[in-house]
């Protein structure tokens, strides 16, 4: 069972996608901060990561970076609104291999998790 970790300050959000991804047979982690998600990351070593684009005070590039530094088969996916679309570009060539922009569908968050664990 492929495991997942969740970073996200929005406790809906973080809800939502434990719904979507429970349902899915995945074990899902969630994390409010990036300190917390470095450290559930490094704990719990996922096969993916869907990481809100803008959370806290950390530079999202360089967490990204941090992620595939340690793991470098680590599947990253951002969530962004659509007028991050720069930076969602810039996290693209830091690592991560696909965006969810919010609001999102379920059938979109499963359909790039199935797309990305296959590979």
């Amino acid at each position: 069972m492929a495991k997942i970790l969740v970073i996200d300050d929005s406790p809906l959000f973080r809800l939502l996608l434990k719904e979507i991804l429970s349902k899915g047979g995945y074990d899902c982690y969630e994390a409010a901060t990036v300190t917390e998600g470095l450290a559930l990351f490094f704990k719990e070593k996922p096969d993916l990561v869907i990481k809100d684009l803008i959370i806290g005070d950390a530079n999202p590039l360089e967490v990204i970076k941090e992620f595939v530094k340690y793991n470098p088969e680590v599947k990253i996916v951002v969530c962004s609104t659509a007028t991050q679309k720069s930076l969602i570009y810039q996290a693209i060539k830091a690592g991560a291999q696909d965006f969810l922009i919010k609001p999102f569908h379920t059938d979109e968050v499963t359909q790039i998790i199935h797309r990305l664990l296959a590979n």
